[in-house]
């Protein structure tokens, strides 16, 4: 037995205290991350945790990386907690993209979408659960998508279902237009994908060269129809060219479905 399992063998609440020793260590270390629910520690190492941080989030992460060859991280412990869950990983090489989208060459970028679509035709293709919800977490379970609302949605027995809350959760003032507007998307079936649904430039790490290191933070990871990777990639984006050329790269474009899912964004304010 190795000694990552003996160490899993010791009782949670131990391992908690330890976790949050070196929490205080990395905080004395480090910079603080991007995220108020995500410290750096010592030994390469990043925990997480804090309100609607869950335990489907470290499943999630550990399915595709026993699956795929994302360059995802590595889920050392996952301990549920009051608040949801507590997730030790393991730290990726390279730096947030961020801005440095905008000063990358042409072929820079379309070895960046090749990495990419490597990446998630190899996500996309993972099959979804044969029984429960058609529309759901990770797990099975509740899920979050920033684009509808801060809080966890679902799960959702099937798309219309799903269709029906996005409805009810617009503004009542334009539920009809909308629902004339979204009748051929949303009475079409798609297929049904693990899909990141929280991609943007902060969740992609890039090393020196601009080529792809690392693709993180998947708490909002959830089955859902295949083109909501791509029009969630665009939300409220509309002015970044670079970004959204790369986005169509990596999933394909889906015009159609892009363009009823825009009438939501101006009818539905999640925050």
């Amino acid at each position: 037995m190795g000694l990552c399992n003996l160490w899993l063998r010791v009782p949670s609440f131990i391992r908690l205290r330890i976790y949050n020793l070196l929490i205080k260590i990395g905080l004395r270390l480090y910079e603080r991350t991007g995220s108020q629910r995500c410290y750096k520690l010592p030994f390469n190492l990043y925990a997480k945790f804090g309100s609607n941080i869950f335990m489907a989030e470290a499943d999630a992460m550990r399915f595709i990386k026993s699956r795929t060859t994302a360059p995802v991280p590595s889920v050392v412990d996952a301990i549920p907690v009051p608040t949801g869950a507590f997730i030790l990983m393991t730290g990726l090489p390279g730096t947030e993209m961020g801005a440095r989208l905008q000063s990358m060459s042409t072929p820079e970028l379309a070895l960046l979408a090749q990495d990419l679509k490597g990446c998630f035709d190899q996500i996309r293709s993972l099959p979804p659960p044969t029984s429960g919800p058609r529309v759901s977490g990770f797990g099975g379970g509740k899920f979050r998508c920033f684009r509808i609302t801060v809080n966890p949605i679902g799960p959702f027995a099937t798309e219309r279902d799903f269709y029906q809350y996005l409805y009810e959760h617009a503004w009542a003032t334009q539920r009809e237009r909308l629902e004339q507007i979204g009748q051929k998307v949303h009475s079409t079936p798609y297929k049904l994908c693990l899909t990141h649904n929280d991609f943007t430039p902060h969740n992609i790490l890039l090393d020196c060269n601009n080529r792809l290191s690392g693709i993180v933070d998947w708490e909002c990871c959830a089955w859902m129809p295949e083109y909501w990777e791509y029009t969630r990639s665009c939300y409220l984006r509309d002015g970044y060219t670079q970004w959204l050329h790369l986005m169509g790269e990596v999933f394909g474009t889906w015009p159609e479905e892009l363009a009823v899912e825009k009438e939501f964004w101006y009818c539905n304010d999640p925050w």
